[in-house]
């Protein structure tokens, strides 16, 4: 007859058991789902970040080449440069005292914004 009140107790003791398991598992599926969503998002910054950089450099290589253009040519440079790129080049002319030069703004539309770049070139004096 002792049998009665024991087996009572196991049952009882299974069911806070199974309760547990079965919070860990909520408490586990929270967790992994929150640590997916959190990589996720930096593999989005990274990717966003890494396209940035490449625009970035894009825009650096071309004013590099610019800087290598005689003077005389740079509008001819900047108008073909934009052609053949997705990277849009303004060629301004500016004086600032005795100095005249063209100030050549290079801009792109990157993943996070715009960027842009300054070049300028003053003219060579005679």
């Amino acid at each position: 007859m002792n049998s009665g009140p024991s087996l009572h107790r196991r049952r009882s003791n299974d069911g806070f058991l199974l309760l547990e398991i079965l919070l860990a598992l909520t408490f586990l599926a929270v967790a992994t789902g929150l640590t997916l969503k959190l990589h996720q998002s930096r593999l989005d910054f990274d990717r966003v970040s890494t396209e940035r950089l490449a625009d970035q450099l894009a825009i650096e290589n071309l004013a590099e080449t610019l800087s290598v253009v005689p003077y005389s040519e740079i509008s001819a440079a900047a108008s073909r440069l934009t052609e053949e790129s997705d990277v849009q080049l303004d060629v301004e002319p500016f004086e600032s005292g005795s100095a005249k030069g063209r100030h050549v703004l290079i801009s792109i539309e990157s993943a996070s914004g715009p960027l842009t770049h300054h070049v300028w070139r003053l003219e060579a004096t005679p």
